[in-house]
C-alpha cells in the first residue's frame, strides 16, 4: 500500500528568523507570513462566526482566531488548532481593560479596548 505524501512543513516564525539568522534572506527582504491571526467582528452574526467560522478556520489550521463580540462587548479568543474535529482546543474572553497576547508573537499584544467600539 502506497503511503500518503507527507504534507509541507508549514511556515512559522521561528522558521523565518532561522532564515534570517542563516542569511537565507535578509532582515529588510520582504516576507509575508500568512494567517496567523484571523480577526471577526460580529454583531447579528455572531453565531455563525463562532461555530461555523471558527470550524472553518481550525480545519484550515489558523493558529488563532478572534472573534470581537459587539453583543457582549469582549473578545472571545481561540487557540490550539484541531484540524481533525475541527475545533480549537483552547478558549478564553478578554475584556475592556485587558491585553491579549499574540500566540505566535508573545512579545506583542493589542489592548482590547483598541478592538472594541467607544462606549
Amino acid at each position: 500500500m502506497a503511503r500518503p505524501a507527507a504534507a509541507p512543513p508549514r511556515d512559522t516564525v521561528e522558521r523565518y528568523f532561522g532564515l534570517v539568522e542563516t542569511g537565507r534572506i535578509g532582515p529588510d527582504d520582504r516576507v509575508e507570513l500568512l494567517a496567523l491571526l484571523v480577526i471577526e467582528v460580529a454583531d447579528a452574526s455572531l453565531t455563525q462566526d463562532r461555530i461555523t467560522k471558527a470550524a472553518i478556520y481550525a480545519a484550515a489550521g489558523i493558529p488563532e482566531y478572534w472573534l470581537v463580540n459587539l453583543r457582549d462587548d469582549c473578545v472571545e479568543v481561540f487557540r490550539a488548532p484541531d484540524p481533525g474535529t475541527p475545533s480549537y482546543r483552547e478558549s478564553t474572553i478578554a475584556h475592556r481593560g485587558e491585553r491579549i497576547a499574540l500566540a505566535s508573537l508573545p512579545d506583542a499584544s493589542v489592548a482590547v479596548d483598541d478592538l472594541l467600539p467607544r462606549p
